[in-house]
């Protein structure tokens, strides 16, 4: 049957550079599961969107992009595939070369972004995911972000537990966040995509957001900036390190302290979220520097 209306899916995974072949999760768009997989080859890339629909006589016409994501540039490819079998899949191949350009953390982002055209075999109920199931809006003060649903629920423990098991917000299409600047969170948004990356200017703000919306994965990447990249001060890395638990980040400062003008730097700021382990560490510290 041909699509009445727009039928249009992304679907992201981050892969590790240290495995030769991994699968992403399933996942169900329009009522049918589909994966995304990297296949390492000698001298290349493969890339793999599958549509697992079972059965026979069916088929889905599509138009396809391809993306590998990195800190500064993307590389993409366009194309049409049908799907029309069991383990029916797209695929798109990369020179290890120019994959290599697109790693960020030891890892390839890799996007597919696909609009279905025409859907052969299936009735109504089979197709009637539509994109509002996939997307909601978020209202932050005057400003909406248009958001994937699943990617957020993933980075996100309080997106999850908003979007998947509350019942009061469970269905609605629009939901407005308090609290937050929204050009504080339109910078979440693109770090959590890694379509930025993160910076001194903006760290501050993207700790404070990952910790109010529990994300764990960018808690770990603000975390790795400012030990591997940041020139923020030592009393700034420290603060953020106790106050976010930032277990690896408070190890790091600890071991660049290298005088009782440091700790004393550090005492002397607003310090009432230091518990006595964490003055216990810095007396320890100071007293071995004698």
């Amino acid at each position: 049957m041909p699509v009445p209306e727009e039928k249009e899916f992304v679907m992201r995974h981050c892969f590790s550079k240290w495995y030769t072949d991994e699968f992403g999760p399933k996942e169900i768009r329009y009522n049918i599961p589909w994966s995304m997989q990297l296949y390492c080859k000698r001298h290349c890339l493969e890339a793999y969107l599958f549509c697992w629909k079972e059965g026979s006589g069916w088929s889905i016409d599509a138009d396809y992009e391809v993306k590998f994501v990195g800190k500064r540039k993307s590389f993409g490819v366009k194309g049409t595939v049908r799907f029309d079998g069991y383990e029916s899949f797209a695929n798109h191949m990369l020179p290890f070369a120019k994959a290599n350009s697109h790693l960020v953390n030891d890892k390839w982002k890799v996007e597919w972004r696909i609009k279905i055209n025409k859907m052969t075999g299936f009735d109504d109920e089979d197709s009637s995911g539509n994109k509002e199931n996939d997307d909601i809006n978020l209202k932050v003060k005057e400003e909406k972000f248009e958001v994937d649903k699943k990617f957020l629920a993933e980075n996100s423990t309080y997106f999850n537990n908003l979007f998947f098991k509350s019942s009061d917000e469970s269905g609605k299409t629009e939901i407005e966040l308090e609290d937050v600047d929204p050009q504080e969170f339109k910078k979440f948004l693109k770090v959590l995509r890694e379509e930025d990356p993160i910076d001194d200017e903006s760290v501050e703000e993207i700790l404070k957001l990952a910790d109010k919306y529990d994300s764990k994965n960018a808690l770990k990447r603000c975390e790795e900036f400012l030990i591997d990249k940041s020139k923020k001060p030592l009393k700034m890395k420290f603060n953020a390190a106790i106050q976010y638990k930032l277990n690896k980040l408070k190890k790091n400062c600890m071991s660049n302290m290298e005088s009782k003008e440091d700790i004393q730097e550090i005492a002397e700021e607003d310090a009432r979220h230091f518990n006595a382990s964490v003055w216990k560490e810095l007396l320890q510290k100071a007293l071995s520097l004698d």
